[in-house]
């Protein structure tokens, strides 16, 4: 016998004893209170824990790092006129009224080439507004170097409208 099955059966047996020694009453009370403790905790609460944290992006210029409140995300390769990329990082918890993202521009051996130079940046942005459900928190880097940031429930799929705007190939 494992340990692990023992422990069950020790517990299973208290669980038992204690189950018998209650009164009819307290049977009903501790029935009804585990039932409603049920409904709240997987139909009523809201949950706010961990997020994933995805990085996109439709500039020309890869992206070494992004940090949001902090928090690592990942990087991207330079838009290539299809994929955005999208590295996913996390679970963290992203919270608080604004959103503070850091980020690095690379450059591909063309650009390095033609004298481009690494760019750090910092911008401050008002935390958009989560719903239940939402676990994915999307920061997409538009040309112009302004991220777009939103809480999703699938990152990759909810923000194809934003990116197919960039896209000049098909998929």
């Amino acid at each position: 016998m494992s340990v692990a099955s023992g422990l069950t059966r020790v517990i299973s047996g208290l669980i038992t004893a204690i189950w018998q020694i209650l009164p009819r009453w307290g049977r009903w009370t501790a029935s009804i209170l585990l039932v409603l403790w049920l409904g709240w905790t997987f139909l009523i609460q809201e949950r706010h824990g961990g997020a994933s944290l995805v990085v996109m992006s439709v500039m020309d210029r890869p992206i070494s790092y992004a940090y949001v409140n902090g928090n690592m995300g990942g990087n991207t390769d330079a838009f290539d006129g299809r994929n955005a990329g999208g590295k996913t990082a996390g679970p963290y918890r992203i919270k608080g009224d604004i959103v503070k993202i850091d980020w690095e521009l690379d450059m591909t051996e063309e650009q390095e080439k033609s004298g481009f130079q690494f760019e750090k940046h910092t911008i401050t942005l008002p935390m958009p507004k989560r719903e239940k459900g939402q676990n994915d928190f999307c920061v997409l880097f538009l040309p112009d170097n302004k991220p777009v940031v939103r809480w999703t429930y699938r990152c990759h799929q909810d923000m194809q409208g934003v990116i197919n705007t960039y896209r000049t190939r098909k998929l």
